[in-house]
């Protein structure tokens, strides 16, 4: 990302159990007509966009009561599968 003067965030963490580590911000800065790149480190979870953060008040209860259940065709598709070529 530095290499090509990109904006973002690098995050190191677990992504399966939302475990952060530390994490880098890149930017770039206008200096003599040319936008030069730097980054900053920060190891604060909370500073970071890709991090999830915990749900709070309203939001922390599930959204369903009842588990999923597909729906069913009312009557049985019997078609040939085409070809895209």
């Amino acid at each position: 990302m530095l290499l090509n003067s990109l904006t973002g965030e690098i995050a190191h963490m677990n992504t399966l159990s939302n475990e952060f580590y530390n994490g880098y911000k890149t930017s770039t800065k206008l200096v003599d007509s040319y936008h030069m790149p730097y980054y900053t480190e920060f190891t604060e979870p909370e500073l970071s966009y890709i991090w999830l953060k915990p749900l709070k008040g309203k939001e922390a209860k599930p959204a369903f009561t009842m588990p999923f259940e597909p729906v069913r065709a009312s009557q049985p598709i019997n078609g040939v599968q085409g070809s895209l070529f």
